[in-house]
């Protein structure tokens, strides 16, 4: 089963658009050096969505490459396509990477009722013998999971949920249902967002994309909440959800581009049609100074 803190990790791309393998690998070591369980691959960070398959099944190679120097680190393989056999493709091929689960969000672009959605799942279930999890992610997707498509998606085999939605009553309604018929199905929260009150209740894993440019900075919170002292988490956690808040300037991806380049590292760039400020613009300077806060908070 899939445990701790994962990252949605970014693609990083050349000025040609191409992905850039060096620093995507240097990238991904960074993070797990720093306290990171594992990757979410291709995901709305990772640029999925504006990659061809080959592309997507390179970056899911490059993370098992340096994943073999991390032994017990987890690596889920998000497969969400706007069409069904790109999916179970891009499901097929991450298997035979060495992926250890699937990750997917329903189809997107068109509207899709239920019986649609889950049978795209059954699909991708039935394709592959690594575990699948449903992604709920209804502001890119316009597809929102109930508690009705959970139970289907339960019964056509899909092993767990990652939710994004920010909807806790959804969220801790699936997590106790659940948790009181004993069902062999896991539940993740897609976001720091909640991570803290989430964990108290029972759900012990996170993908959170703040760990793209302050991953220690996660991977304490979460230790501490886990560990204690329970004052001292709070007041990490409430420091860190201020300090998510500041850096919402842009699309999350784009900031973390900035954000790494406001810490000296060399992110390259993101895909395009997404770009970055010029390097002269003062958001560089002022998240720069932001993220030495964030990170003294550790000093407490």
């Amino acid at each position: 089963m899939i445990k701790g803190v994962l990252v949605p990790n970014i693609t990083i791309f050349d000025t040609k658009g191409e992905i850039d393998k060096a620093k995507t690998q240097k990238h991904m070591r960074w993070m797990f050096e720093n306290g990171v369980d594992g990757f979410f691959l291709t995901g709305s960070y990772g640029a999925g969505p504006l990659m061809t398959i080959e592309e997507r099944v390179e970056v899911f190679n490059l993370a098992k490459e340096v994943a073999k120097d991390f032994p017990g680190k987890s690596l889920i393989a998000h497969v969400g396509t706007a069409d069904t056999a790109s999916a179970v493709k891009l499901a097929i091929e991450a298997e035979k990477a060495g992926i250890h689960a699937i990750g997917a969000v329903p189809p997107f672009y068109y509207k899709y009722n239920e019986a649609e959605v889950v049978g795209y799942y059954e699909e991708i279930v039935k394709a592959v013998k690594i575990p699948v999890y449903a992604y709920n992610n209804p502001t890119t997707t316009r597809f929102a999971f109930t508690e009705k498509t959970v139970e289907k998606l339960q019964k056509v085999g899909v092993a767990g949920l990652k939710d994004s939605s920010l909807d806790m009553k959804f969220l801790s309604q699936v997590y106790y249902n659940v948790k009181n018929t004993k069902k062999d199905f896991q539940v993740i929260i897609g976001t720091e967002v909640g991570c803290l009150p989430m964990y108290l209740m029972g759900i012990d894993t996170i993908i959170g994309g703040m760990c793209n440019y302050v991953p220690e900075l996660v991977s304490e919170m979460y230790r501490l909440v886990k560990e204690g002292p329970a004052e001292k988490a709070e007041k990490v956690y409430e420091a860190m959800m201020d300090f998510r808040k500041i850096m919402s300037v842009a699309d999350s991806t784009v900031v973390s581009h900035m954000a790494l380049y406001a810490r000296g590292f060399d992110a390259g760039y993101p895909r395009r049609p997404m770009t970055l400020p010029d390097f002269n613009d003062p958001k560089y300077e002022f998240m720069k100074n932001e993220i030495n806060k964030a990170l003294d908070i550790l000093k407490m």
